[in-house]
């Protein structure tokens, strides 16, 4: 399993030397002022106005940030260093205060050896429920997190998209299993922001819509809805058409598919 971690870690580092340059992200907007978050997050979670909020495989930390400018104090956390470091430059380039955002290098899995305290709201979103070896234990760690009457939210690729090896304009091919509990191995030089990757070899594991529910139930949270999108946040098939609220959606009349969940919880006071 370390080597697994280590080698993503690898495959995260160059990922956080390479998004920040790409249009995908738009750093140049962000620091001009422009919010990272998607509109799902931001009216489901509500408002962060002078909460505490620790944001779990935070990546370079733009969503972060975004929160800290609505308000909230924030930690981030990520187990690659350079994601961290580029993270703190980001902070410091928009003039957000150290005491407000901070960031912290860990495995999510073994943040309480790393990190203190308790947090109003717990965030997680879009791509980092596969990077899990082990889905109780991160539920472990939010509930270790979260003070009594605490919230967790979070908003995810769901996990029926991973079973969709391709789509054309009528249908998806469901090719690949939603249920499996081993580690796959992937091979590809390409990112959702962009191509041309050195460490290509990473290690992904499915978790289903089922699983991660359970894991939260029984991590002591209360479940406060699941909802299910048939829109996604990026175009991860060709078919695929933005709108003008910047989702990405099979184009009317195809047959829709779930692609986005959210999940709010909260920690029995």
């Amino acid at each position: 399993m370390d080597e697994f971690h280590a080698t993503n870690r690898d495959h995260w580092d160059e990922l956080a030397d390479l998004h920040p340059t790409t249009e995908f992200y738009d750093v140049d907007g962000f620091v001009a002022g422009e919010s990272s978050l998607m509109d799902l997050e931001r009216e489901e979670l509500g408002s962060v106005d002078g909460k505490s909020l620790l944001h779990l495989q935070c990546h370079f930390g733009m969503d972060t940030l975004s929160w800290a400018r609505e308000g909230a104090t924030v930690t981030g956390v990520d187990f690659s260093p350079t994601a961290i470091e580029t993270a703190r430059e980001l902070r410091d380039e928009v003039g957000i205060d150290a005491e407000q955002a901070r960031f912290v290098e860990s495995d999510v899995l073994e943040l309480p050896d790393a990190l203190d305290g308790e947090f109003d709201i717990v965030f997680t979103s879009y791509g980092v429920i596969y990077w899990l070896s082990d889905i109780d234990r991160w539920a472990e760690v939010i509930d270790h997190f979260l003070e009594p009457g605490g919230t967790f939210y979070i908003a995810e690729i769901h996990p029926v998209v991973g079973s969709v090896s391709e789509t054309n304009e009528e249908w998806a091919r469901f090719e690949y299993p939603y249920f499996s509990g081993e580690a796959h191995r992937i091979e590809s030089g390409e990112s959702y922001a962009g191509d041309g990757l050195e460490n290509k070899t990473t290690f992904e594991w499915e978790h289903t819509t089922g699983e991660i529910v359970t894991a939260l139930v029984d991590a002591g949270l209360e479940i406060e809805f699941v909802h299910e999108f048939p829109k996604l946040c990026y175009e991860r098939f060709p078919t695929l058409v933005e709108g003008d609220d910047g989702w990405w959606r099979f184009p009317i009349g195809d047959p829709e598919i779930p692609m986005t969940l959210s999940i709010r919880a909260t920690k029995r006071a």
